[in-house]
Formats: C-alpha cells, structure tokens, sequence
C-alpha cells in the first residue's frame, strides 16, 4: 500500500471516469474506503471537473463512452502540463493489443480489460499511486538540487568577477605605477631645464641692459635709432617680461604634474593591512587630482573643508573609495554642475559628504546601488562593483556609507568614519 495510505496520512484523490453504474458501484466498493473518490459518467464532465481545479492523484478512465471517448480525453490530459503527470489506467472492456498499445502510447501508465479483479485493480492503483509519489519527490529533490546548483553558480561567478575585478585594479594600479615612473623621468628633466632656462635669461637680461647702456652713451644718434627701432619691431620689453611669466607659468604645471605623479605613485602602491594616521583633506586632495579629468569638463568643486584630527585608515583604500565616488558624481552631471565636498566632526566619527547636483537615483534604485553587480550605467560603461567595493572598505574601517538622492536634483553620499577604532 502507498505509504500515505496510512490513518495519519492524506487520503489519495482518486477520478473514476465510467458510464457503466455497475462498474462504478464496483470500483467505489474497491476503493471508497481507503481514498477520496469522485466520479463522473462521461469524458466531458470529467475534463470540467479537473478544469476547475481538481487535481486528482490518480484517474481510472474508461474508453467506450458517449460523445468523447477515453483516448480522447488521455490526449487532452496529456497535452497540458498541468494534467500531464496524473497517472492514467484504463479500464476497459477493448482487449485487442490494438487497444491496449494506443493506450499505452497516449500516456497511460496501465490498460486493465474488463471484467476485472478488484484485488489486482486496487493493487495497480496502490503500486502506480506509490511511482507517483516516488517519482514527485525525486522531482522535488532535483528542482532543489537545481536550485543549489544554480545558486552555487551564481556565487561562484560573482567570485569570478570579482577576482576578475581585483585583477583589473591591480593590473591598474601596475599601470598607474609604470605611467607615474615614465611621466617622471621628462617631469625632472623638463623641470630642471626651465631653472636654468630661468638663469640664462637673468644673465641675458644682464647683457642685454648692459649693451644698451653702453650704446646709448655714445653719440652716433643713427645707431640709437636703429636700437630703437628694433626693440619696437621685436617687441623686445613684452618678449623679455613675458618670458619670466611663461617660465613661471611651466614651472608651475611642472609641480601640478609632479602633484599627480605622487598621488599614482600613491594610489599604485602595494599596501598592507596595516591602519596609518592620515590626514582626510590631504587624501580628498590627492583623490580629486586623480579624479580631476573626469571632473574638470563637468562640474566646479566646491570645497567645505573643516579642521579634523588625523584618522586610522588605509589610505589607499579610502582613495580608491573617494575616486569612485567623485568620477560618479562628475557622470551624474549631464552639462555643467557642482561637486561639493564637505568635511566634518560628529562626536567620534570624521565625515565626508561628496554631493553633486546631477539627474539623481530613482527610489527603486537607491535601494540596490551598494549590492555587487547593480549598475544604473550603460551595458559595458560599468560593472556594478565600485559602490560594492566602496561599502566593503567601509565596513573593514568599522564605517559607514550612506545615500540620499532627487531625481533630477542630484545625489549624496555620506560617509562616517571612526576618529579612533580604539
């Protein structure tokens, strides 16, 4: 017997299908007992019944009746994936292999002719209502198995990608580190060729006052005219004067160049788990020379910086965190915008707010930005792990990242980090 045939057990649903009132006072003889039966009397009414939500477990259909006979209504069952897996026995007065093999070929599990042992038709029932019990745990054990799979799949890609992500910062940061290196070699020597540009032209300054010292004591008045006439043609005054500010003007992109090779060099560097005293401002100041060229063109930044004492960190981490979120900012802003960065104390936590006036995060969105792999941007203009990685070195420095965010008003981000982990 099935093994929910027992008392504490469901009773199995069981559709007999006959126009035959003998048979039928029969089998409901065979099997009223032990199952919850239902009849019908012909193969329409049993397809409305199963179409109004009755779900047999088993259904005994016979095949020699009026208006739809039993193959027809076999072929229906078996064509709708809702019915397709009831277990079907026939059972019939046809008896030809005929009958049987087209039976047996529209899906039913088992052919009976009449007239038939009730002992071995309740015995049939009870062995195909037990394949179908078996038969649907091993479906369910597989859906679930399925699911674990393809869940496991998707942990072990997203740990794909993110390997795939570290390879790329660290291939990044080997860039940023050999581009930092050959961009300093021309800096110094460019540098160290404009100071002494800058005392050629002191000593040629020199000469040249001399010289025009010495010809204006003289008394040829034609040479003096000539002299004259050339310091205007040549705009000899302007050219001299301008030099000094030219010089100063490429000394001064010299350092701003030399700024941004320390910051690489900085940002590149392989850095251990160890936490180091920095200085916030300064590493917002370097972020945003790193940042610069994605924000220069986009927006003005507006800098509210306020006194705050030196916090445990990493401060390559925390650049990276405050990079990612100043190049967001500056393509939330569609024309021209603002960044403002803010730097504040409350009680024990250092916070900075990076704001930005551009077209905002939708509420639906807001909700999801820090999960790994979400990404509002354009397929292959993002991966959806910088606001991830962000809340991960956060969350390793004990601190926090938050979002407030308008559509068309533009987004916030603040951030709170421990003034001491102690």
């Amino acid at each position: 017997m099935p093994s929910n045939l027992s008392a504490t057990s469901p009773l199995y649903q069981l559709l007999i299908v006959d126009d035959s009132p003998t048979n039928l006072d029969l089998l409901l003889a065979t099997f009223g007992a032990s199952y919850e039966l239902r009849i019908s009397i012909d193969g329409q009414s049993a397809l409305d019944i199963i179409s109004s939500g009755y779900l047999p477990d088993l259904i005994l259909l016979d095949i020699m009746m009026p208006e739809q006979d039993g193959y027809e209504v076999c072929r229906k069952l078996k064509s709708t994936s809702v019915t397709s897996n009831i277990p079907v026995i026939f059972l019939t007065a046809l008896d030809s292999c005929e009958d049987e093999a087209k039976g047996l070929e529209l899906g039913a599990v088992d052919f009976i002719t009449k007239p038939f042992n009730p002992a071995i038709v309740r015995q049939r029932v009870n062995t195909h209502l037990e394949l179908k019990q078996h038969r649907d745990q091993l479906q369910i054990l597989v859906a679930e198995k399925t699911r674990e799979v393809t869940e496991a799949y998707e942990d072990l890609k997203q740990i794909h990608e993110q390997m795939l992500q570290q390879e790329k910062m660290a291939s990044i940061g080997q860039l940023a580190a050999g581009v930092a290196h050959e961009i300093n070699n021309p800096t110094g020597f460019i540098g160290s060729n404009l100071n002494t540009l800058q005392k050629y032209v002191v000593k040629l300054n020199e000469g040249i006052a001399f010289m025009e010292k010495a010809i204006m004591a003289t008394d040829d008045f034609d040479v003096i005219s000539q002299l004259k006439k050339m310091k205007r043609q040549l705009k000899f005054d302007f050219v001299l004067e301008d030099i000094e500010d030219l010089i100063g003007e490429s000394k001064d992109g010299i350092e701003r160049i030399a700024h941004i090779v320390r910051n690489l060099k900085s940002f590149s560097r392989v850095e251990d788990d160890t936490l180091k005293l920095t200085d916030l401002e300064e590493c917002l100041e370097g972020s945003l020379s790193i940042a610069w060229n994605e924000i220069k063109y986009k927006a003005k930044v507006n800098k509210q910086y306020e006194p705050l004492p030196q916090i445990p960190c990493l401060p390559q981490q925390l650049s990276q965190v405050f990079v990612n979120l100043l190049v967001n900012a500056a393509q939330a802003i569609e024309d021209q915008g603002i960044i403002t960065v803010i730097t504040r104390r409350e009680d024990n936590w250092a916070v900075v707010e990076i704001a930005d006036n551009g077209s905002g995060i939708s509420p639906e969105n807001l909700e999801r930005i820090f999960n790994a792999f979400y990404t509002t941007k354009e397929v292959g203009k993002g991966t959806g792990l910088g606001l991830s990685i962000c809340h991960d070195i956060l969350e390793k420095h004990q601190g926090t990242i938050t979002v407030t965010s308008k559509v068309g008003e533009g987004t916030c981000f603040t951030i709170k980090l421990p003034i001491s982990n102690s």
